[in-house]
C-alpha cells in the first residue's frame, strides 16, 4: 500500500538553491519550527512523502533528519514517526562544556560571561520576583547553609541559587542561556570546591545571602552589586587555579 500524499501545509516548499540537498531539506524543515507551523510535539511526515514533497531521495531526507535530531530539534525513534521538540539547551550546553574545559582561558572567560550575564539577571530578578521566587531562593541558600562541609552537595544548591535566579528574572531567553551553561558552571565550581586550601563556605554562603537580600529588598543595584562582588571573589580563585592569561 502506497504512503498518503496528503502533507502538512507547514511545509511550503521552496525552489533548492546551489547546496547540499539535505542542507536545503534541513533549512525548509527548521523554516517550519522556528516559526511555528510545526509545532512541538508535532510528528514529521515518512521519509517517503518528505522526499517526494522536496523532490530528494529517501537517503538525503534520512541525513537531513539526523541533522535536525544533532541540533535537538527533532526526535528519531525506531519504528515510531519522528516528532518536533521544543527548544532545546543541550546543543549550546554541550559548546560551553568542551569549549571551557578544553582551553586554558576557559575558567576565566566562564567567569567574565557569568557575571556579564547574571549581574543583569539580578537586577530584573530584583524587579520582577514573585514571592514563589523569593521562597526558591532562600530554600537554595538554606541547603546551602546546611551542606557546607560538603563538596557535591554544595556545588548542587550553588547551581541550584543560579537558575532560580535566572527564572526570578522573568526572561526565557535568559533561563535558556543559563540552562545551556549550568554543566560549565557547575564544573567551575566544583573545581573551585575541591581545591579545599581556596575554600572559604562562610564567604561565599555570606555573598549568596547578600544577593537574596538584595532580591527580597526589590533593589536592583544592590542585586547587580551584590553580583560584581560574588563574581569578582570567584574570579579571584579562578587566577590561582587557572595558568596566566596569554599575551594577545
Amino acid at each position: 500500500m502506497g504512503e498518503p500524499e496528503t502533507m502538512p501545509n507547514a511545509l511550503e516548499v521552496v525552489a533548492a538553491p546551489r547546496q547540499r540537498l539535505s542542507d536545503h531539506v534541513v533549512g525548509q524543515l527548521l523554516e517550519g519550527i522556528t516559526t511555528g507551523r510545526l509545532a512541538p510535539g508535532e510528528e514529521l511526515p515518512p521519509e517517503a512523502a518528505l522526499a517526494r514533497r522536496f523532490g530528494v531521495s529517501k537517503t538525503v531526507v534520512r541525513e537531513a533528519l539526523g541533522q535536525l535530531a544533532a541540533m535537538g530539534a527533532v526526535l528519531i525513534q525506531q519504528g515510531r514517526p519522528t516528532t518536533v521538540l521544543p527548544p532545546s539547551a543541550a546543543p549550546l550546553a554541550t559548546f560551553f562544556d568542551r569549549a571551557i574545559r578544553s582551553r586554558p582561558e576557559g575558567l576565566r572567560e566562564a567567569i567574565e560571561l557569568r557575571r556579564a550575564i547574571e549581574t543583569e539577571i539580578g537586577a530584573l530578578a530584583a524587579e520582577r520576583a514573585g514571592a514563589a521566587d523569593v521562597e526558591a531562593l532562600a530554600a537554595q541558600v538554606a541547603t546551602m547553609r546546611a551542606v557546607r562541609d560538603t563538596v557535591d552537595p554544595w556545588v548542587e544548591a550553588d547551581l541550584a541559587f543560579h537558575l532560580a535566579l535566572a527564572r526570578a528574572a522573568g526572561n526565557a531567553l535568559m533561563l535558556f542561556l543559563m540552562e545551556a551553561l549550568a554543566p560549565a558552571a557547575k564544573h567551575v565550581m566544583r573545581l573551585m570546591q575541591e581545591r579545599r586550601e581556596l575554600r572559604d563556605a562562610r564567604r561565599t554562603l555570606a555573598r549568596h545571602e547578600r544577593i537574596l537580600a538584595a532580591i527580597r529588598s526589590r533593589d536592583p543595584q544592590a542585586a547587580r552589586q551584590a553580583l560584581h562582588a560574588h563574581f569578582d571573589a570567584s574570579r579571584a580563585l579562578v587566577d590561582l587555579m587557572a595558568p596566566p592569561r596569554r599575551a594577545p
